[in-house]
């Protein structure tokens, strides 16, 4: 099982994202579409002007061979839990149930992370929270237990950039790869921290008027890198291994 939080200032599109791709399981403290729980959060956060990110959005995902192991209201169990562990059970949020084009199933959580006492859910070491969280789902389920490779991946990097602006960028992609399973997750993820994608030959990300080539900024940011990463069948491999991205 991987866990996956970050936090966002662009609730309004996360919703509807997770709305288009997915099914609602649940809400807490708020009903309603997409737009009405946006408006909803918006207006339980109105006093806090301090929090710029006021939103959570997280994403669990399950091995491609457990597929079918969960039902939805264990979703709804996992996803209540995880709201607990982090700190905002009491908060509005909603669960919605995805299952990509490679059939894969996973679930995504949204939500405020302002409170009824106007504060914001603190967003610091939920890395090892997640990783805690993900054990406890793997054996209360009988869930395969996987490694997280991505991180891996991150700690065994030899590029340094001396220019500040590329490893920035680098970081933001990075961070947008963590959370997709999709070239189409990817772009979402991206063009919400302001970052254009283009795609032709290869890939290019473009911020703030400065274009980069994927493999300029690191080899592994190349388009063939990118869609290596995100590709199904070597996520398979890797599940098999005991190995996730």
């Amino acid at each position: 099982m991987i866990v996956k939080l970050e936090s966002i200032s662009y609730g309004k599109n996360a919703l509807a994202y997770c709305e288009r791709g997915g099914e609602v399981l649940y809400t807490n403290k708020c009903l309603g579409n997409s737009s009405q729980l946006y408006e909803q959060m918006k207006f339980q956060a109105r006093f806090n002007d301090r929090c710029i990110k006021r939103f959570f959005h997280i994403k669990i995902r399950q091995a491609p061979e457990d597929k079918g192991k969960l039902t939805k209201q264990d979703w709804i169990d996992i996803c209540k839990d995880y709201a607990k562990t982090i700190g905002f059970e009491a908060n509005l949020y909603a669960v919605y149930i995805h299952q990509s084009k490679t059939g894969m199933e996973h679930s995504h959580i949204v939500a405020s992370r302002i409170g009824e006492n106007n504060l914001a859910v603190r967003d610091d070491h939920t890395h090892y929270k997640n990783m805690d969280v993900s054990r406890e789902i793997e054996a209360r389920y009988n869930l395969r237990k996987v490694n997280r490779r991505l991180e891996k991946f991150k700690a065994q990097e030899k590029f340094i950039s001396t220019d500040a602006k590329v490893q920035d960028l680098k970081e933001e992609i990075f961070a947008a790869i963590k959370m997709s399973d999709s070239m189409e997750d990817l772009i979402f993820h991206l063009e919400n921290r302001e970052i254009k994608t283009k795609i032709g030959r290869g890939i290019s990300f473009t911020k703030n008027g400065i274009r980069k080539k994927g493999s300029h900024i690191d080899r592994k940011f190349s388009l063939k890198g990118i869609e290596k990463i995100l590709r199904y069948k070597e996520q398979e491999k890797r599940f098999n291994k005991g190995i996730s991205w």
